[in-house]
């Protein structure tokens, strides 16, 4: 069936058998084995000419109260072109599995027209990109498409492209109803016609080929069997966990370990930590893994297990203590600036170390397995202490903690210079290096760098000399590993003596690389 209206004032219908037309579609089932929701295939065809012959022969007629003109054979398209058509498309389908199931389809092809003019090119290039709703048997779907003759003198080489817009009844018992509308798009030239394209205007038509109507309804009816039939259970996709849980416990007494787990699979490692109860509960994918259990104290253990698609399975852990004697990390906690004692609150992240006191005496100390460490330090008034520490086993460690307050000043002694000039000498790289872990347990402060020089001299020189020696300190902390941008040198020459400079003693004291500190 089509309907039409090729005029702006009489409605026309036509009613009869189109061709027959024998289908081929071959499909993968998956885009090359590797998406499991796509599919791609190939759709051939052949038309054979078996639809009523058009006739121009018209009488009145009338459906649903609506009187129209009627025909056999079409109206803007033939049910038959009287030749044998034949083509091939390229199909393409996606599924999105969400709660409504949405199928994107992109197909394209190419017929060859046989029935064409030997004058003109044969061929029919088309298109249509699609999206279909699946509601159980009601499908919703919208469509973009197009077509284009090959030859330029039909609908003046225009691409003309269609919206569709319907529903399917997709029943149980393998009968299929479909119900649309195509809606041109394109506005063609005022050459080939003023408003649409018309059965007159189509410079083909008494040859049986379409014109491009504005818009057109379409009726179908087809049956489907399926040769493998499916229960209602198969046809039903029931989605299992896979599931792998257990316990971790000390195999002396039973308790319940805080511990590591690692799954180790081919792709990639899992880790997870057990409860307060030691437990753990993973999901993951079936296949063989190995899985170790660890904790600070005591032994790993791993095993491996074979892991089943769809079921919960078992694999608890008891662990052995290692018997391993902790290391000791003891010190002073002191205010860099001045050596003075400072009660600030000392803790180890990841361990169950938090909230440790200096003694009176300023002296702290921690007990720690062999393992990598981060020591933190915090006091009121004072920059936040946080230095990475390697622990071995049963040993102790001596390590103060030197704390910085913003504006406090630190004389690093021990820096030497040749006389009158800004070359350090190799006795300085000691306290420059011993300076490097201070700043390296403070990562973010940053601070200025104050050269003073004693008074022998001139002042223009002992400013000079000053500066060159603080940025030969800059130089050479950027050397080692200090960023530059957390530091500045500065020179004072002779105007900031902490001596007198009338002895050596004295001189020597005030010839001197000071740090500023300037916060974070």
């Amino acid at each position: 069936m089509t309907v039409g209206r090729p005029n702006s004032n009489v409605n026309y219908g036509s009613f009869g058998l189109g061709n027959t037309q024998l289908n081929l579609k071959l499909t993968t089932g998956r885009f090359f084995g590797k998406l499991d929701n796509g599919d791609i295939g190939i759709f051939a065809f052949y038309n054979i000419p078996t639809g009523i012959p058009f006739s121009n022969v018209t009488d009145s007629a009338s459906f649903l109260s609506r009187d129209f003109m009627q025909n056999s054979g079409g109206i803007v398209r033939r049910f038959s072109s009287g030749n044998n058509d034949f083509g091939a498309k390229l199909l393409l389908s996606y599924k999105v599995l969400t709660a409504v199931p949405i199928t994107i389809d992109l197909n394209g092809g190419y017929t060859y027209l046989t029935g064409m003019p030997a004058s003109m090119e044969q061929g029919l290039i088309d298109f249509s990109t699609a999206l279909s709703f699946k509601l159980r048997t009601f499908v919703p779907f919208i469509e973009f498409s197009g077509y284009k003759y090959t030859d330029p003198l039909m609908f003046d080489g225009n691409l003309i492209t269609f919206f569709t817009g319907g529903i399917r009844f997709d029943t149980p018992s393998g009968i299929v109803i479909d119900i649309g509308s195509d809606f041109r798009l394109i506005k063609f030239t005022p050459a080939i016609e003023p408003v649409f394209n018309t059965a007159s205007d189509s410079i083909l038509y008494n040859d049986g080929w379409a014109s491009a109507a504005n818009w057109t309804g379409h009726f179908g009816l087809s049956y489907y069997y399926d040769f493998k039939k499916k229960s209602v259970l198969n046809s039903i996709t029931v989605i299992e966990k896979t599931i792998l849980t257990g316990k971790v416990i000390d195999k002396e007494n039973g308790a319940p370990l805080h511990a590591m787990i690692t799954l180790i699979t081919n792709d990639n490692d899992i880790k997870l930590m057990t409860d307060s109860e030691g437990l753990y509960t993973v999901e993951i994918e079936s296949g063989a893994i190995r899985v170790k259990a660890e904790k600070q104290g005591f032994q790993f253990e791993d095993k491996g297990i074979v892991i089943e698609k769809g079921k919960t399975q078992v694999l608890d852990f008891a662990l052995l203590s290692s018997k391993v004697e902790k290391s000791i990390i003891t010190g002073r906690v002191i205010d860099k600036t001045n050596d003075k004692i400072v009660m600030a609150k000392i803790s180890v992240p990841s361990t169950e170390i938090t909230d440790i006191y200096p003694e009176e005496n300023g002296t702290y100390k921690i007990a720690l397995y062999a393992g990598t460490y981060t020591i933190n330090a915090t006091a009121e008034g004072f920059i936040a202490y946080s230095l990475p520490i390697e622990v071995g086993e049963n040993q102790t460690i001596m390590m103060d903690i030197e704390l910085l307050k913003k504006g406090g000043k630190i004389n690093l002694k021990g820096i030497y210079f040749e006389s009158g000039k800004a070359d350090l000498l190799t006795e300085s790289y000691t306290t420059l290096n011993n300076a490097l872990k201070l700043l390296k347990s403070n990562p973010k402060v940053k601070f200025e760098i104050h050269g003073h020089t004693d008074s022998v001299g001139s002042d223009k020189d002992n400013q000079l000399l000053s500066e060159a020696r603080a940025e030969a300190v800059r130089s050479y902390l950027i050397k080692i590993g200090v960023n530059s941008e957390r530091m500045v040198a500065k020179g004072f020459g002779e105007l900031m003596p902490i001596a007198t400079n009338n002895t050596s003693e004295g001189r020597a004291e005030n010839r001197r690389i000071e740090f500023l500190i300037l916060g974070e």
